[in-house]
């Protein structure tokens, strides 16, 4: 896989917070960078870890179902030992009926031994600013808004739009990298990003 930006060596000592719930403590400089074809046994393995099987089953995944991430926008954190120990990804989705490309955000997960590390707000920032340099307009999520905010998400842009599946309106939160991109958008999210190789082969079969 091309990686489209730098990787960020980042200190987990310091007090930046990590995934929701996430303290302050003391682990080793860990590197941000994109996501490996070679790392999705473990991405699928930490998110076991940190979230349980239920993360397989969320509104969210209808739209990245049979989807690849957006280019360049699948990272990952990795230990001194090159483990992985971070992960989130960015899909393309289409905000509502009609409306403008967007981005949508998750899984965001940490191994539960570096929760308290920073590592989560590090992948936030890497991922915003990635968003933000390759051109994209605006990135939603479902998640904690108290967590979420400290980036700038908020539901303020969400009220007219909904997820394919059931959630909690308040947690359903977006973040504007492009000033009025999500500007009169209505309706249900749509996945609108490339098949993965999977669906391609039963799409021909």
């Amino acid at each position: 896989m091309t990686v489209a930006a730098p990787a960020l060596r980042a200190s987990c000592s310091d007090a930046l917070r990590g995934a929701p719930g996430e303290g302050v403590s003391h682990s080793p400089a860990i590197v941000i960078g994109n996501e490996l074809p070679s790392d999705g046994a473990a991405r699928d393995a930490l998110l076991d870890r940190a979230m349980g099987p239920r993360w397989r089953r969320k509104s969210s995944e209808k739209l990245r179902r049979g989807r690849l991430p957006a280019e360049g926008l699948a990272l990952v954190a990795r230990d001194d030992a090159g483990a992985v120990v971070g992960t989130v990804r960015l899909w393309e989705v289409t905000a509502g009926e009609g409306g403008p490309a967007a981005l949508l955000l998750g899984p965001l997960a940490v191994d539960p031994v570096l929760r308290s590390a920073g590592v989560g707000s590090e992948l936030m920032r890497h991922a915003i600013a990635e968003a933000k340099r390759l051109g994209h307009g605006a990135i939603l999520l479902v998640g904690d808004a108290p967590y979420y905010a400290r980036f700038g998400f908020s539901a303020d842009k969400t009220s007219r739009l909904a997820m394919p599946g059931p959630y909690e309106p308040h947690r359903f939160l977006a973040l504007e990298l492009i000033d009025g991109a999500l500007a009169g958008t209505s309706g249900v999210l749509r996945a609108n990003g490339r098949k993965s190789r999977k669906e391609k082969v039963e799409l021909a079969a």
